[in-house]
């Protein structure tokens, strides 16, 4: 995962949903994946030619710093190759962090609860709901 995420201050957040569509452009690709959170516990991810169905589960409360557990199981996928050439396995299981900027309109998933290797900002698209 690459870093772009400055270490500004994250806004606590605590009560926000994923729920919607969700966009990030991974840097040096010219590609963008597209996460469409569902509020039954389910996200389809688009990325390139490759689209995944999972499970998700953020935790109710933060940890120090701001980050929420964010654990994901993918259940289903097209078999196609995603932005960086990668195909997804079904099984595949992540347990990541996650951390909200911008009164929740945006987030990073890191490793580690800690910025020093993320993959974002997220950022949330205005009048589109999850597929």
């Amino acid at each position: 995962m690459a870093t772009s995420f400055t270490a500004a201050a994250a806004d606590p957040v605590p009560s926000v949903s994923l729920a919607g569509t969700w966009q990030y452009r991974p840097r040096g690709l010219n590609c963008t994946e597209q996460y469409f959170f569902r509020t039954d516990g389910t996200v389809m991810v688009t990325s390139h030619k490759e689209v995944t169905e999972s499970t998700y589960a953020l935790s109710a409360e933060a940890l120090p710093g701001g980050f929420y557990q964010f654990d994901t199981q993918v259940t289903q996928t097209n078999g196609q190759t995603d932005c960086r050439g990668n195909q997804t396995p079904i099984g595949l299981q992540s347990k990541l962090y996650l951390r909200f900027q911008a009164n929740g309109e945006r987030f990073v998933l890191c490793r580690n609860a800690n910025l020093s290797a993320c993959m974002g900002p997220l950022v949330r698209l205005k009048g589109r709901i999850g597929a």
